[in-house]
C-alpha cells in the first residue's frame, strides 16, 4: 500500500507541475495581450514555452527577438519578478497535504507490522499524559539564597550550600509556602554553613529584590511579570543578640510594644523550630522603596536593571534606630544623599561571588555607626528630590535604557549611572556627567544600527518587539539627553523631530530624503533634477520600483513624484513613532523651534573643536610641537574621527560646547598613550612623539579600537 501511494504521489506531482506551467503561460499571454502585443509574437512565445520562470533567466538582447518594443520588455521583466515574489501557491499547499497524508499512512503501516509493541507504547503514552495532567497545577521556579555579610546581601555559592535550585511548586503557593520550601533546601535540619535557623531573620524577595506580599500566589506573579521562569531569593541576616539584650534592659515596655507590633507586621518573617526562642528583632522594609524595570522585553533577562532609594524621614529621630540596619554612613555619596547598591543578582548560579559588586567602597568599622541627626538634616536641606543610581551593562545599553525610561515619572528623579563591563567588573568611574554622555552616545549609536533605516539621515523603522511603550521610552530618552547634556540624535532626519514637536515640517523634505537614500540613488535623483533625459532610464525605473513608485517618471512630473516619495518615507511610514513622541517631547517645544540650526551647532567640525581646547599658558619646545600635532590631526580628520575624538575626550560624540583642557605628560615606551577624563573633559598627551605620523598613528589606533575602559576615578 505504501509503494502504491508513493508512486501515486509522484504521478500527481508530475501532472500538477504540467498544469501549473500551462497556467503560467496563460497568465503571461493575457498580460501581453493587455499591453497590445501582436498575437503572432504571443503565439511564438507559447510555442517555445516562454513562461515567467524562463524570462527571468533571459537577457534583454535575447528577449528582443520576441518583443521588439523596449517598454514591453521592461514591463515583462517587472511582471516576472513580481510573480517570482508571490507567496506559496495552491500547488505547494497541495503537495504539503499529500506529503502529510503519506507520512501518516507510513506510520499506520509500521504500527500494523509492529502491533506486538502497541500495548507497551499505549501504556507509556498514558503514563506521560497522566504526568502532564498532574503537573497542570504546578509551575517551575528558581530559588536562591542571599546572606547579609559586611553591609550587603550577597549570594551564597553552591559549594557552601547555596546556588540556585529549580523546583516545581503549586500555582497557589504563597510567600509562606515558598519560604518553607527554601528553608528545606538551604537550611536542612535547621543548620547550614552560616549558622542555625534560630539565628536568622528570614524573608523572601523576588528577582528584583522586592519583598513579596503575603497573599500573592505564584500564578499571579507569572501573570503579572510575564516572565518564562520566576526566580526568588531567600534572604537571611543574623540577629544582633547583644542589641536585643541592651534594648530590653533599657526599655522593657518599649520592647514589649515593639514585639507586639512585630507580630502584627505582615512584611516581617521569622522561622523558628523552637517556640521558646527569644522574640525576634524587627527589620523594617516599609520605608525602602524598590523601583524596578517593567517587562518591556518579555524574552530578555532584564532583572539586572533595578533602582533603589530610601524614603527615610531624616528629621524623625524615633525612626533612626529602626533604620539602622538598612544603611551605613559609608554608603553616603558626596551629594549627601543616601544611596545603595542597585544591581540585582541575576544568573548567579553561573557566576562566582566576585561578580557581585557593590556600588560603594568597602565599609570601614567606623561606618557601621548610625548616622547623626546633623548629617540627615544637611541632606534634607541640600536636596528634596530622590536620587537613584542606574546600573547598566556595557553592550546592552540600548535595551536596558529603554527599560529604565519606560517608567512615566522617571524624569522626576535625579539619578546617576554606573556601568558594568562584559567581564562583570564595575567601571571605576564616578558619573559627574562623563558617564551619562558616554551612555547616551552608545545608546544612539546602537539605536541607529538596530532601529532605523537610511544612509546619511536615519528614519525609525517599525519592529514587532517595539510597541507604544518602547517608542515612548525612546522619546523620553531624547528629552532627557537634551535637558541634561544638550544632546540630540542628529542622525535622525530633522523632519521626524519637527513633525513630532511642531506638528509640521520646516526643513526641505526632498533634501532630507536625498540624505536618507543611498549614495548611488542620490546621484541618479540629482541627475534627474538637472538633466532628466541624460539619465539611464532603465536604472531610474529600477530605483523607482524599489520605492514603490506607481507612475512613470517624466521630466515634467519627476519633481512632484520625488516630493511624494519623500513624504511617504519620512512622514507616513514612521507616523506611529511620531505619534508616540508627540507627547514625550512636549517639554522641548519651547526650546527646539529651529531644529535644523541645533543640528548644525551639534555637528563636530575641526574648527569648533580647536576653539574649545585649552592649553597650558607656558609651554616648552616639546609641548608647542604637540599643540601643532593636535591641530594638524584635527584638520585632516573626517567627521567620523572628529566624533570619536570628542567622545574620547568628553563622552559625547557631538559638539555640546564642552571645553577640553589639555595637559602634557612624560610617558614613554609601552606606557605612552593619550589619557582622557570625560567627566572634567581633560586630555593628557605625552610629549615623547618624535614625528607627527607617530602621533597620528597612535591616536587613530586608540580611537578606532572602540574599546575604552573608564578605569580612572
Amino acid at each position: 500500500m505504501y509503494l502504491r501511494l508513493h508512486l501515486s504521489f509522484h504521478f500527481i506531482q508530475h501532472r500538477w507541475r504540467g498544469f501549473f506551467n500551462c497556467h503560467k503561460m496563460d497568465e503571461l499571454s493575457d498580460y501581453l495581450r493587455s499591453r497590445h502585443v501582436p498575437e503572432e509574437d504571443i503565439q511564438r512565445m507559447e510555442q517555445e514555452k516562454m513562461d515567467s520562470s524562463v524570462i527571468t533567466l533571459m537577457t534583454d538582447d535575447q528577449l528582443r527577438e520576441y518583443l521588439p518594443s523596449y517598454g514591453d520588455r521592461l514591463a515583462v521583466f517587472g511582471y516576472c519578478r513580481r510573480k517570482e515574489k508571490e507567496p506559496t501557491s495552491r500547488k505547494s499547499k497541495l503537495f504539503d497535504r499529500l506529503r502529510g497524508k503519506l507520512s501518516r499512512n507510513k506510520g499506520d503501516h509500521v504500527s500494523e507490522t509492529d502491533h506486538q509493541t502497541a500495548p507497551k507504547n499505549a501504556q507509556k503514552n498514558a503514563q506521560k499524559n497522566a504526568q502532564k495532567n498532574a503537573q497542570k497545577n504546578q509551575r517551575k521556579i528558581e530559588i536562591g539564597w542571599v546572606h547579609f555579610r559586611e553591609g550587603e546581601f550577597v549570594q551564597v555559592r553552591t559549594k557552601k550550600g547555596g546556588g540556585t535550585r529549580k523546583e516545581s511548586v503549586m500555582k497557589d503557593s504563597t510567600k509562606q509556602n515558598l519560604i518553607e520550601k527554601a528553608v528545606q533546601l538551604f537550611i536542612p535540619d535547621g543548620k547550614n554553613a552560616e549558622g542555625s535557623l534560630t539565628d536568622f531573620d528570614i524573608d523572601l524577595t523576588d528577582f528584583q529584590r522586592h519583598s513579596l506580599e503575603d497573599s500573592i500566589t505564584v500564578k499571579e506573579l507569572y501573570e503579572k511579570t510575564k516572565l518564562p521562569l520566576l526566580r526568588f531569593y531567600l534572604t537571611t541576616k543574623k540577629r544582633d543578640i547583644a542589641s536585643d539584650i541592651n534594648l530590653v534592659e533599657n526599655n522593657s515596655d518599649a520592647t514589649a510594644q515593639e514585639g507586639e507590633n512585630t507580630h502584627a507586621r505582615p512584611d516581617i518573617y521569622h522561622l523558628s523550630t523552637d517556640t521558646s526562642a527569644t522574640d525576634p528583632v524587627e527589620i523594617s522594609t516599609s520605608d525602602v522603596i524598590f523601583v524596578g524595570s517593567s517587562t518591556v522585553f518579555a524574552n530578555e533577562n532584564i532583572d539586572s536593571v533595578s533602582l533603589l532609594y530610601t524614603t527615610v524621614n531624616p528629621t524623625d529621630a524615633s525612626s533612626l534606630q529602626e533604620h539602622e540596619t538598612l544603611f551605613h554612613v559609608g554608603a553616603l555619596d558626596d551629594s549627601g544623599i543616601v544611596t545603595f547598591r542597585t544591581d540585582s543578582i541575576s544568573l548567579m548560579e553561573y557566576s562566582s561571588l566576585d561578580d557581585t559588586l557593590p556600588l560603594s567602597t568597602e565599609l570601614s568599622i567606623e561606618s557601621s555607626m548610625p548616622p547623626s541627626m546633623d548629617m540627615f538634616q544637611e541632606q534634607a536641606n541640600q536636596r528634596e528630590r530622590v536620587k537613584k543610581i542606574i546600573v547598566l551593562h556595557r553592550g546592552q545599553i540600548l535595551r536596558e535604557l529603554i527599560v529604565v525610561f519606560s517608567e512615566e515619572n522617571i524624569m522626576e528623579n535625579d539619578f546617576h549611572f554606573k556601568v558594568i563591563l562584559p567581564d562583570g567588573k564595575l567601571e571605576k568611574a564616578v558619573d559627574d556627567g562623563g558617564v551619562m554622555r558616554d551612555i547616551l552616545s552608545e545608546f544612539w549609536n546602537d539605536f541607529y544600527e538596530q532601529c532605523t533605516m537610511g544612509n546619511g539621515f536615519k528614519v525609525p523603522c517599525l519592529r514587532h518587539d517595539f510597541g507604544k511603550q518602547e517608542w515612548e521610552s525612546v522619546g523620553r530618552i531624547i528629552t532627557f539627553g537634551w535637558q541634561k547634556e544638550k544632546y540630540l540624535p542628529v542622525k535622525l532626519s530633522p523632519v521626524i523631530l519637527e513633525q513630532a514637536l511642531l506638528g509640521f515640517v520646516e526643513s526641505d523634505l526632498v533634501d532630507s530624503f536625498l540624505k536618507y537614500v543611498s549614495e548611488s540613488e542620490r546621484v541618479i535623483f540629482e541627475s534627474c533634477r538637472s538633466d532628466f533625459e541624460g539619465v539611464d532610464q532603465e536604472e531610474l525605473l529600477e530605483i523607482m520600483d524599489i520605492h514603490n513608485c506607481r507612475r512613470l517618471p517624466t521630466a515634467d512630473n519627476f519633481e512632484q513624484i520625488l516630493k511624494e516619495i519623500a513624504h511617504q518615507k519620512l512622514i507616513q511610514e514612521p507616523a506611529f513613532v511620531i505619534e508616540q513622541w508627540n507627547n514625550t517631547l512636549a517639554p522641548l517645544r519651547s526650546e527646539l523651534k529651529g531644529i535644523a540650526a541645533v543640528y548644525e551647532e551639534l555637528q563636530p567640525t575641526s574648527r569648533k573643536i580647536m576653539r574649545s581646547m585649552t592649553y597650558p599658558s607656558t609651554q616648552n619646545a616639546q609641548e608647542k610641537q604637540m599643540v601643532k600635532y593636535v591641530s594638524a590631526y584635527l584638520r585632516e580628520s573626517d567627521t567620523q574621527h572628529l566624533s570619536l575624538f570628542l567622545r574620547f575626550c568628553t563622552g559625547s560624540d557631538l559638539f555640546t560646547g564642552k571645553s577640553i583642557t589639555v595637559s602634557f605628560t612624560q610617558l614613554q615606551g609601552f606606557q605612552r598613550r593619550p589619557v582622557a577624563h570625560t567627566c572634567g573633559c581633560y586630555l593628557e598627551l605625552p610629549v615623547s612623539y618624535d614625528h607627527y605620523p607617530d602621533f597620528r598613528h597612535e591616536m587613530n589606533k586608540v580611537l578606532d579600537s572602540n574599546v575604552w575602559v573608564m578605569d580612572i576615578v
